[in-house]
């Protein structure tokens, strides 16, 4: 069983509390927030992670979607391992979109931000991920060594439709998207920034 401290402690969302992997600095471990009902979101979203990644991720272009790997016993329950994402140049834990985009001077502009946004919704509909919580706080923006940047999401796969159209046919697939993207205010800063204040 892994023990998890306080020290390991990343941050948490509404469903899951996340942890730096003990025994991998390179991994992280989720645990279900106690008393909230987030076991069937949790458990749809582990389903949906290993049937996306048995059959894509292998053919990503870039590595967009933090991969995860098994169910771990944990002093605080069962723990889902994934992907920690580091950036290259310091190995400290990326930042979100959302940690850039409240910061006084961004070292990184709007613009920036918004092709890597574009080239990240290309790629969900080219492969056929969809992400219903796609928001500022759940895309990490990893650092390369070259200074350049990539978007990969973090959490929040998968969608709540009860007939998969999106999964076999690719103008349903883009419709939902772009909904998406709409919806989370992806397609303007300036939109998004005033959307966390919500």
């Amino acid at each position: 069983m892994l023990i998890l401290k306080e020290e390991h402690y990343i941050g948490e969302g509404d469903f899951q509390k996340c942890y730096v992997h003990p025994n991998n600095q390179n991994l992280c471990i989720k645990v279900k927030i106690k008393g909230n009902d987030s076991h069937n979101r949790v458990e749809k979203e582990i389903k949906y992670y290993e049937r996306i990644q048995n059959k894509r991720s292998n053919y990503f272009e870039y590595p967009f979607l933090a991969k995860f790997y098994k169910k771990e016993e944990t002093n605080l329950g069962t723990g889902f391992v994934y992907d920690l994402i580091r950036d290259e140049t310091t190995n400290n834990i990326s930042l979100t979109l959302y940690d850039y985009l409240i910061m006084d001077k961004s070292p990184y502009s709007d613009k920036l931000f918004l092709e890597h946004l574009k080239k990240l919704k290309e790629q969900l509909i080219k492969h056929k991920v969809i992400v219903r919580d796609l928001t500022g706080k759940n895309i990490c923006c990893k650092v390369l060594k070259n200074g350049l940047i990539e978007l990969v999401i973090v959490d929040g796969v998968g969608y709540k439709d009860i007939f998969p159209f999106v999964e076999y046919i690719g103008f349903y697939r883009r419709m939902k998207i772009n909904k998406i993207y709409r919806k989370k205010k992806l397609n303007s800063l300036n939109e998004l920034r005033t959307f966390f204040d919500k």
